[in-house]
């Protein structure tokens, strides 16, 4: 299984903790984000909140008065003095998770426009909450020159999945600083799928159609948990630090009525409630890429004054000439038999035998995913399956 995000943050001039406090505020955007990221959305989608929440946090560092006030709301950032330090902690905690069968990569930039002179401090708090590494480019002489760059870092810090990031026309020479964040995950499962037993079977999409996809089987020992209205499962890679967690509703609940409900309570009531049990688990293979705008959703949100001419981000430059003038997100996950990519493949179609065991974890309809750190609970990524073949 690989994942991919990357996040970037483009500023330009205006014209005229404790840890379980960090783990708590990147889950709670995560809920709030997947909540209007899936209102009326009936399309598969994933984005990492691991990503998101670090790249806002290094221009917070830097926001003063009501921007501020905005960004530590919507991102649930805690007016403590070492609440930045700990979600830097955090990402290295994650980091140490890596192992043989686990790749895990995050890289915190900093594209600082070479004529443009940021305070000191600012400088230091970078580097040293969020280990960022500071570039300059030349955004006033050759703005298209510093987008390749910019583009090119960001393909290696992913291992090209994630490519050409930033569009013709994203940059120009009113932009001064461009931050950036980009995660890389390649993980093995624990328990891995034979290849041989996946099959073509039936998945029932939210609009009522049935469509066929590449179904993997597997009879294992699970985390297995039943709430009221779902099952969750959690697939663990090896190593049994991180995990898959599938929020799957029960076939009389629609997607939409579970997802009113989907909050950090509930997950915390299914990784609580996990048991180890015997499990035949039907899952379908899948691979979704995702491009957000995060501007118009973040000021839906409740921080509109950060990409307006009000921001104020004098801790910055010590000036009160910046804004957001952009915001991007882009996010890549593949879900295979061993959590390598392989190629999909349609066989003929086998129904389910009749003769189950009594715990079956059947994922023939949409479900949630997050993929968690198990140690701290924070949520590196999180989405949604519509439609596997999508």
């Amino acid at each position: 299984m690989k994942r991919i995000s990357i996040t970037l943050m483009l500023l330009a001039p205006v014209i005229a903790g404790n840890a379980q406090q960090v783990t708590e505020a990147v889950s709670m955007f995560a809920f709030d984000l997947y909540a209007k990221t899936a209102a009326g959305n009936s399309s598969n989608f994933v984005f990492s909140p691991l990503s998101i929440t670090p790249a806002f946090g290094m221009v917070a560092l830097g926001a003063r008065g009501e921007t501020q006030k905005q960004l530590d709301e919507v991102f649930h950032f805690q007016p403590t003095t070492n609440f930045h330090s700990e979600l830097g902690k955090l990402q290295q905690k994650v980091l140490k998770s890596a192992g043989d069968s686990v790749e895990i990569c995050m890289a915190n930039r900093a594209w600082l426009e070479k004529s443009y002179r940021v305070l000191g401090k600012y400088s230091k708090a970078l580097r040293r909450s969020y280990s960022a590494k500071i570039a300059t480019a030349d955004f006033v002489g050759n703005f298209e020159a510093s987008r390749l760059l910019i583009n090119k870092t960001v393909e290696a810090d992913t291992r090209s999945y994630i490519k050409n990031l930033l569009p013709e026309g994203s940059l120009d020479e009113m932009t001064r600083l461009v931050l950036t964040n980009a995660i890389y995950f390649k993980g093995k499962w624990e328990v891995p799928f034979d290849p041989k037993r996946t099959s073509a079977r039936n998945f029932n999409l939210s609009s009522g159609e049935t469509v066929k996809c590449p179904t993997m089987l597997a009879d294992d020992k699970f985390g297995y948990y039943v709430g009221t209205n779902y099952q969750a499962l959690e697939l663990n890679y090896r190593g049994n630090k991180l995990s898959l967690l599938i929020l799957l509703p029960n076939e009389d609940t629609p997607m939409a009525d579970f997802e009113r409900n989907l909050s950090l309570q509930l997950y915390q009531q299914a990784t609580k409630g996990l048991n180890p049990e015997k499990v035949t688990v039907l899952l379908p293979k899948f691979t979704i890429e995702t491009s957000l705008s995060l501007k118009q959703t973040l000021s839906d949100m409740g921080m509109p004054i950060a990409f307006s001419n009000a921001a104020n981000f004098s801790g910055i430059s010590g000036k009160d000439d910046l804004k957001i003038s952009d915001a991007f997100h882009k996010a890549y996950i593949e879900v295979s038999e061993e959590g390598t990519t392989a190629a999909a493949a349609t066989a003929v179609v086998v129904a389910v035998k009749s003769m189950l065991p009594a715990n079956t974890f059947v994922a023939n309809r949409p479900f949630i995913y997050i993929l968690r750190h198990k140690d701290s609970g924070a949520i590196l990524f999180m989405g949604k399956v519509e439609n596997p073949l999508r």
